[in-house]
C-alpha cells in the first residue's frame, strides 16, 4: 500500500481504547528503580502510581508432601490520571501509553493528544534507560460500535461480517473473527478482530472492532523516525477502519472531528 487514502474523521469515533506500545530488550535490574523516578516527572498528570510485579511459583515435593513458594520480581510501574482514563506503563521491557474512552458516545481527544503525551514520556524513558534500539512497535485501536435498535443485519453495518451458510437457521448467537494481513508500506502486520462486545452499552447491540498495527523488527532509534512511523501506522489503522464499515455504521459516529 504505497500511500493511505484520505479518510474522514468523526467527532464521536467509537474508540474504546487507543494504545501506543514500544518494546525493547529487558533492562538490567539496577535500572528498574529509575523508572519510578521517570514517572514522577509527570506526577501532575498521572498522580496515581502502581508497582507492577511478575510472579513465579515453584513447587517442592518431599516424601509425598508438596509445598509451593511464590517469588515476586519488580516488572515496572504504571502511572494513571485521576480518572484512570490515561495510563503510562514503564516496564523493564518497554513502554505503553493507554488512552481510554469508556463511554462510546463521548467525544474523543484525538490522535495528536495520544501521540504528543506518549512522546513526551517516551523521551524521558529513553533518557533514563539509555535505550538505543527497539524491537517492536504497535498502534492499536479497540473500537466499541453501538448499533441502536433491536434486531439488526450485520451486513448493513460491517463490510465483512460472519455469514451463516444458506439452509441453516439464520439466528446468530456469537462469533469471533480474526484476520492477519501483511502490509508492505508501511511494513507492518495488521490484525483485525471483530466480535460482539463483552458488555452491551445501555442494552443495545454492541460490537468490538479491534485494529492492531504491529512491526516486530530490531531498529536502532537513530536509524528511523519513530514517531513519523507511528503516524503512518495510525493512517493505516484509519484505512482499515473505513474499509471495515458501511456508511450506515459511520453515520453513528457524528460529524467530522478527531480520530
Amino acid at each position: 500500500m504505497a500511500s493511505q487514502p484520505k479518510v474522514p474523521s468523526y467527532s464521536r469515533p467509537p474508540v474504546r481504547e487507543a494504545i501506543i506500545d514500544i518494546q525493547i530488550d529487558a533492562l538490567p535490574e539496577e535500572l528498574l528503580p529509575k523508572l519510578k523516578e521517570c514517572g514522577t516527572e509527570f506526577v501532575s498528570l498521572y498522580p496515581k502510581t502502581k508497582t507492577r510485579y511478575r510472579g513465579t511459583i515453584s513447587m517442592k515435593v518431599s516424601d509425598g508432601d508438596g509445598t509451593s513458594e511464590q517469588n515476586r520480581q519488580l516488572f515496572g510501574y504504571s502511572f494513571h490520571s485521576p480518572d484512570e482514563n490515561r495510563c503510562v506503563q514503564l516496564r523493564h521491557d518497554g513502554f505503553t501509553f493507554n488512552l481510554l474512552k469508556p463511554d462510546p458516545m463521548a467525544e474523543w481527544p484525538g490522535w495528536n493528544v495520544l501521540r504528543d503525551e506518549a512522546q513526551r514520556v517516551w523521551d524521558s524513558y529513553v533518557m533514563v534507560t539509555n535505550t538505543a534500539e527497539i524491537k517492536r512497535i504497535a498502534v492499536r485501536y479497540i473500537n466499541q460500535i453501538v448499533i441502536p435498535g433491536g434486531k439488526i443485519e450485520l451486513l448493513d453495518y460491517f463490510t465483512e461480517p460472519p455469514r451463516i451458510p444458506v439452509g441453516l437457521p439464520q439466528s446468530l448467537k456469537h462469533y469471533f473473527s480474526r484476520i492477519e494481513i501483511n502490509n508492505s508500506d508501511p511494513n507492518a502486520l495488521v490484525i483485525i478482530t471483530q466480535a460482539p462486545a463483552p458488555n452491551r452499552y445501555q442494552s443495545q447491540p454492541t460490537f468490538t472492532l479491534d485494529i492492531d498495527v504491529i512491526r516486530e523488527r530490531r531498529m536502532p532509534l537513530d536509524s528511523f523516525d519513530l514517531w513519523r512511523t507511528l503516524d503512518s501506522f495510525r493512517d493505516l489503522k484509519n484505512t482499515v477502519f473505513e474499509a471495515s464499515l458501511h456508511p450506515k455504521a459511520k453515520t453513528l459516529f457524528g460529524p467530522e472531528g478527531n480520530m
